[in-house]
């Protein structure tokens, strides 16, 4: 049995959309449908209704997406509850039965001749990401929305437009926020001093370079290409090797000084470079190895200037041996005679030890242990009736020659008078750089009863003076009849910084 509705479509009599049944549930808005008066609306009755709008309403109110009709001449609007809540007080419950025009003046530039295109046959319409500001809560707000614009077919033509929207403001923002963080980044990398490339899977494919990596490799055509396309010259010369290793092993390799030798432009010579660099692998989510970070610093100038310094420190070597020589022929012929020419001699040669101990070092500076093993090599150091103790620190040239001329004047006088002047005395030495101080002691035991001396000589000198003035500290000598004690207590930043200037 079958019923007209007045518009020419026929309901069978136990369809759940006969008479208003299509409006049931729905929540909120299904309350609303059912209480408005649609008689006085230019869609009228809902029993009168066609059959498409009905099956799509009932659609409408039973999702939780938000959904919007516009439907006839006039864009007659109904929405669920889901939409219900992405508009503002002004559009709800106004908006329900209310022609479109009058709703959204504030868009209807944008969204009525999209309306217009579905409703004219000429297809539907589908928006990504679209800034469409609209009126909420008492001002016009940004908004971005991913929508669709779909028609609802009647008698034969196009009788409305079902619309199918998500308010993605929050993820438009999100986005623009990673995008944003994004640049500065891509920025700060670009920017930076050490060069840094993004390889991508086993071909290690260039995905992102910055400038300094772009510099070093003659400013390549990179991205897109692999290494061994872009740089086949590295081949040869183990990095090739080397990045497929970390990409299958996933352990990073830091290499230090590693020489470098890529071809120059057309009619010019390879060029020669030095790197300290890393190729730290990338993982996904998952651990597996997709890239490898690359990351490094051209240090070329700096392996030349410590070349350069090498021979500097080799010429002047040799020149102070030149001059030392010098002064001990003078002093021979000058003090020819003299009893204390030997002690002079031994003097000069202590000044030569600790110049060589500096000279071998790229820096002005040189370690304690390894000063103090050279000068006092010839009074027992290796036999062990010296022994050494402390950490492995540095001090400033100025600082080395001191020490090691007062430990020079100690072992002297330890040979002639204290505890290396018999079969059974030692000398313990110890030092420390800790707590902002530096302390140096020198114990002897074991040796000829000691007794203070009646006059003070060049070693007295050198260490109550000149040691404890160079140092910046306090230096005690202690004749205790078990063995002499010398100590040496110094504030540390000052010696610090003298070894790394």
């Amino acid at each position: 049995m079958t019923a007209r509705d007045g518009t020419g479509f026929g309901w069978p009599m136990d369809s759940h959309l006969h008479e208003m049944d299509f409006l049931q549930g729905g929540g909120e808005m299904g309350r609303l449908m059912r209480a408005l008066d649609w008689g006085d609306t230019p869609l009228g009755a809902p029993q009168s209704w066609p059959q498409s709008l009905r099956v799509t309403v009932r659609l409408m109110l039973n999702t939780r997406h938000p959904m919007f009709i516009f439907w006839g001449p006039d864009l007659i609007q109904l929405y669920n509850d889901a939409y219900r809540r992405v508009i503002g007080p002004e559009k709800h419950p106004s908006a329900l039965g209310r022609a479109a025009r009058e709703t959204w003046p504030e868009i209807w530039d944008v969204i009525g001749p999209q309306i217009e295109q579905v409703m004219d046959g000429l297809g539907s319409i589908w928006q990504e990401d679209r800034l469409i500001p609209i009126v909420r809560h008492g001002a016009l707000r940004e908004v971005w929305w991913t929508y669709s614009y779909s028609p609802i077919d009647h008698d034969g033509g196009i009788g409305g437009v079902l619309v199918v929207c998500q308010d993605v403001t929050e993820q438009h923002r999100t986005r623009e926020a990673l995008q944003d963080q994004f640049r500065r980044m891509t920025a700060l990398l670009e920017q930076a001093p050490g060069f840094m490339a993004v390889l991508s899977g086993p071909r290690h494919v260039f995905e992102m370079t910055n400038a300094a990596y772009r510099r070093l490799t003659g400013d390549r055509a990179v991205i897109g290409r692999s290494v061994a396309e872009v740089l086949p010259e590295t081949g040869a010369q183990g990095f090739l090797e080397l990045l497929d290793r970390v990409y299958a092993s996933g352990e990073a390799y830091v290499g230090r000084r590693v020489p470098l030798v890529l071809d120059g432009p057309q009619g010019e010579p390879p060029r020669r470079s030095f790197l300290d660099f890393v190729y730290q692998p990338i993982r996904d989510a998952e651990g597996a190895v997709t890239g490898i970070f690359v990351e490094g610093h051209d240090v070329t100038e700096h392996v030349e200037a410590e070349a350069h310094l090498r021979l500097m420190n080799q010429e002047l070597r040799h020149r102070g041996k030149n001059l030392l020589g010098m002064v001990s022929a003078i002093a021979t012929q000058t003090l020819r005679g003299v009893p204390q020419l030997g002690d002079f001699h031994r003097r000069l040669q202590t000044f030569d030890t600790a110049n060589d101990i500096i000279t071998e070092e790229t820096r002005t500076a040189a370690s304690v242990p390894a000063l103090l093993r050279a000068v006092l090599k010839p009074y027992g150091v290796e036999t062990g009736r010296i022994a050494l103790s402390g950490p492995p620190t540095v001090i400033g040239a100025r600082h080395a020659l001191t020490l090691s001329l007062a430990a020079h004047e100690l072992a002297v006088n330890a040979t002639k008078y204290g505890a290396l002047s018999n079969e059974g005395g030692r000398v313990a030495v110890d030092w420390s750089a800790a707590g902002g101080r530096f302390r140096f002691a020198w114990r002897e035991r074991g040796g000829p009863p000691v007794a203070p001396p009646t006059r003070t000589g060049f070693g007295s000198t050198i260490l109550r003076s000149v040691l404890a003035r160079d140092f910046g500290g306090e230096v005690t000598i202690r004749h205790d009849p078990e063995g002499l004690t010398c100590t040496l207590d110094a504030p540390l930043d000052a010696i610090r910084r003298a070894a790394e200037g």
